[in-house]
């Protein structure tokens, strides 16, 4: 950027006199440039930013001076602007200067007219205050796009990552003698879901740890749960450890519930403690109690009284500042009561906030309502009371009635009973066979929902879930990964689904602490959400919410970048590839195709599909 504070003729005749002064002296002079000089030596007090976006019909050119130094004020009115247009190619088109521009808050926007996506547009821009005295002169180069990163604008500052709920039965299996369910064995070949898991890179794991695990006879329950932590340790996860269930006492008796919640919660700090110092599973650093509290009998006023029991034990071990309480997990049942009493009475204690979003694949309006209303809700409660929001539970369903009819369940084998038939869960395809979590149909509208969540400033999600293990008697299939009780040979045991590849991406191209930025502009169905790492890594990831083949032209990203160009579904086999890679070249703009029904990934990590 450069300061113009001579005219020519002053600074020759400035020139001629250092030279007489040279030549009578018979020495040398050190000469120190004026920090207000013009050769650039000195950094201007200023910055610009500039983007061009086109809507349907025109386009609009975006100025912004900000401000390097606190003491300094942006301007509210620029002395010139000078706007050129060129073509893709560098031809220029045209040269319009603007005098006198109205820029309040240093910003100002230009009309630029019918001007196409990717021509380049030079700007540059005269400033003067009262505080810099001089004129300064800023350029900057962009493209016309549908959408600009805004890397000013930091919507999440700490991702917790993409994860997925962890079953805490991997390691085992459930068997009821009294009903005759008997028979059932742990998964098998655990080596193959355990790379499978690790390779994925979930970031927030979710994982039950419930009081059934403590009863006489139930020590295999209490070793799954534990190697389960473990997996997610490898995994590189952060853990939260939900005790699910909060214990009901007979008839509501309030002297036996203190009892039982002094039992419980003395049993989970130890479980933590013991995680935590003893075994070295430090990625356990939250927990949450009771599972979906909203649906359950348990009422706030208690539901406080368990976190404030477990945090007083988990203070007397000195590991409470390790260990960050989440509250909530609620479904949409009266979730404004709830988020209010979290946010008035249970501020001091709480350190984020957690919700659960499931819809039917054929209902993606419900999907967007529900992080609408959550975040209607979180936005209507004071900023110094809100905490931060995570998503620990969301899935797509499926047909769950033939006809429509709840006479008439659709009914799936279930091996956990014996092979009896029991009303699915997860529901189905539109061929009312297919799993609805075995089609990429799933899988697309999770990614569009991993999008969507965090654009809205959720700082994490935990896919419901990551592998087929058992959690009851019930059958209830929404794994990314599947598992197969009787494989044909050759078959693999732990089938990889359309979703895992999806979230594979997502989680290797992303990562814990990642920030997640804002953007400018829109175009029909195009999503884009833009990530930058600490250390200065970029991902963007892209896709056609109506799942027809689109491009994308996105600006104000880092210069002269190479980003790697990563497909999932590419050619509507579910699975990722690569398609090479793009540069942003000196406007920091890219253009990229998706397929029909894929998401595209541009990112400057090293990864290979």
């Amino acid at each position: 950027m450069l300061k113009v504070n001579f005219h020519q003729k002053s600074l020759f005749t400035f020139i001629l006199t250092i030279l007489l002064i040279l030549s009578l002296s018979g020495g040398a002079i050190a000469i120190t440039p004026d920090q207000n000089s013009t050769n650039g030596s000195d950094k201007s007090p200023f910055t610009l930013d500039v983007h061009a976006l086109r809507d349907s019909q025109n386009a609009k050119l975006y100025v912004t001076v900000l401000s390097g130094e606190p003491q300094t004020d942006v301007p509210n009115e620029f002395k010139k602007v000078q706007v050129k247009v060129s073509r893709p190619d560098g031809q220029e088109k045209s040269t319009t200067n603007y005098n006198d521009v109205s820029a309040p808050g240093g910003k100002a926007i230009i009309e630029l007219g019918d001007v196409p996506l990717l021509d380049i547009i030079s700007v540059e821009v005269l400033v003067q205050t009262q505080q810099t005295v001089n004129t300064e002169v800023l350029n900057g180069t962009t493209a016309v796009t549908e959408f600009s990163v805004n890397a000013q604008k930091i919507v999440v500052p700490e991702f917790q990552g993409y994860g997925a709920q962890m079953n805490m039965h991997l390691y085992t299996a459930l068997n009821d003698p009294t009903r005759g369910f008997v028979g059932n064995e742990p998964p098998k070949e655990l080596e193959n879901v355990e790379a499978k898991v690790k390779a994925m890179k979930p970031g927030l794991v979710r994982i039950f740890l419930s009081p059934v695990n403590f009863d006489p006879g139930n020590e295999n329950r209490m070793d799954s749960f534990i190697k389960t932590v473990n997996l997610a340790q490898q995994a590189g996860s952060t853990v939260n450890v939900t005790w699910w269930f909060i214990e009901r006492a007979a008839n509501d008796d309030p002297v036996k519930q203190k009892v039982l919640m002094e039992e419980n919660m003395r049993q989970f700090a130890d479980t933590l403690i013991d995680l935590v110092k003893n075994r070295g599973l430090t990625a356990v650093q939250q927990i949450t109690i009771q599972n979906e509290v909203n649906t359950s009998w348990v009422k706030p006023e208690l539901y406080e009284q368990y976190y404030r029991l477990l945090d007083s034990y988990l203070k007397d071990a000195g590991i409470r500042d390790h260990i960050k309480f989440v509250g909530g997990d609620l479904v949409y049942n009266n979730q404004l009561t709830w988020f209010t009493y979290m946010a008035d009475h249970m501020g001091d204690i709480l350190d984020g906030w957690s919700s659960h979003i499931y819809w039917n694949y054929w209902d993606t309006a419900y999907m967007k309502q529900r992080i609408s209303d959550i975040k209607g809700i979180y936005t209507g409660i004071a900023p110094e009371k809100r905490k931060p929001l995570s998503i620990t539970e969301y899935g797509t369903r499926g047909y769950k009635f033939y006809d429509n009819d709840p006479k008439k369940p659709i009914m799936d084998i279930n091996p956990y009973r014996v092979g009896a038939l029991t009303a699915t869960l997860a529901g189905k395809y539109n061929d009312l066979v297919t799993g609805i979590n075995e089609t990429n149909m799933a899988a697309f509208e999770q990614a569009w929902f991993n999008m969507l969540a965090v654009n809205a400033g959720f700082t994490g999600l935990a896919k419901w879930d990551a592998y087929r293990a058992q959690y009851d008697f019930s059958y209830q299939d929404y794994s990314l990964i599947g598992y197969l009780f009787n494989p044909a040979p050759g078959e693999d045991r732990w089938p990889l689904r359309p979703s895992y590849y999806m979230q594979w991406l997502m989680g290797n191209t992303t990562g814990k602490a990642w920030q997640v930025l804002g953007y400018e502009g829109s175009s029909g169905a195009k999503l884009i959400t833009p990530f930058r790492s600490p250390s200065g890594d970029w991902t963007i990831f892209a896709l056609s919410t109506d799942q027809t083949a689109a491009t994308f032209s996105v600006g104000d990203l880092p210069a002269n970048t190479d980003f790697k160009v990563m497909v999932w579904n590419a050619d509507g086999s579910g699975t990722v590839t690569s398609s090479g890679s793009v540069n942003s070249g000196v406007t920091g703009t890219v253009n990229v195709q998706a397929p029909a029904g894929s998401m595209v990934v541009l990112t400057t990590v090293n990864i290979t599909p």
